[in-house]
């Protein structure tokens, strides 16, 4: 078996088998940072004048509406398999409390849309979408993507023009993914919108991860990028392909500097959606 191969094979035994046995990770309850503000994930959602369901209802919320949490409770409700915090929140010059299963763990606006986030928890290990235009739903969707952290949200908005024809819209989002070995690793997903602005997952990608000796990183090379050579790490020089997304993922062994395997693999967009091809 070649030096690429078994790194890869430790590769994938340490970050993605683990994830389907007992891990430490099982009492984790995703948190909201407090002092931050977060849109409502939900639609005409109870803001109560205590931290549970019996609570009196203080005013109706709806989809995306701003919320400051002000602080934690100690109480946590489970609902659909999603267990979370109460928090205590304000909602202009209202004060009240919300569970934080209807709060949205991460946002960014991205034209005339907010793109809502929600991790729907260790034990349904999957992210939930949601794109809205005022108050109003326009897209939403969930996929299995993993046991998440709260700790690491972020994004990517791609240019879209530089596939043909091209999607209304090309991002991507990462997150943390726990692992058993490590404390976690980046994950990103890439995303399109269609031109009915219906989000449709595409591909993942882990820019890097490491279980000493054995480590890789990766690297995504678009339409009109050029990933330049590299002699130190014997990397070639990779130019981009017309309606492509090329995945160059580089291993590499800690303990001994000549050791250098890289694999590509092609994302060959289609008008509909990127199919992926091995090299």
């Amino acid at each position: 078996m070649s030096g690429y191969k078994v790194s890869f094979f430790i590769l994938v035994l340490c970050f993605i088998s683990p994830l389907y046995s007992q891990n430490h990770w099982e009492d984790y309850i995703a948190e909201k940072n407090i002092g931050s503000t977060y849109p409502i994930f939900g639609d005409n959602v109870n803001l109560r004048d205590a931290s549970n369901i019996n609570g009196k209802v203080i005013k109706k919320l709806n989809l995306g509406s701003s919320v400051k949490v002000l602080t934690k409770t100690n109480q946590i409700l489970e609902q659909n398999s999603v267990k979370e915090y109460w928090y205590k929140v304000q909602v202009g010059e209202e004060i009240g409390y919300l569970w934080g299963g209807l709060i949205a763990d991460y946002s960014f606006p991205f034209k005339e849309y907010l793109v809502l986030c929600k991790n729907l928890g260790i034990k349904t290990r999957k992210l939930e979408l949601k794109i809205i235009q005022d108050s109003k739903l326009l897209s939403h969707g969930s996929w299995e993507v993993g046991p998440m952290s709260n700790e690491t949200w972020d994004h990517t908005i791609y240019e879209s023009k530089q596939f043909s024809p091209s999607p209304n819209a090309l991002f991507a989002i990462k997150f943390l993914i726990f692992s058993e070995i490590e404390y976690g690793y980046s994950n990103e997903q890439i995303f399109i919108l269609n031109s009915e602005n219906k989000i449709s997952p595409q591909f993942s990608w882990n820019p890097g991860a490491c279980d000493p000796p054995s480590c890789s990183e990766t690297w995504l090379v678009f339409p009109k990028d050029t990933l330049p050579e590299d002699k130190k790490i014997s990397r070639k020089l990779v130019k981009g392909k017309d309606n492509a997304i090329i995945e160059v993922m580089h291993s590499f062994d800690v303990e001994d500097p000549n050791q250098h395997d890289y694999y590509q693999t092609e994302y060959t967009w289609n008008g509909s959606l990127f199919q992926k091809k091995e090299k």
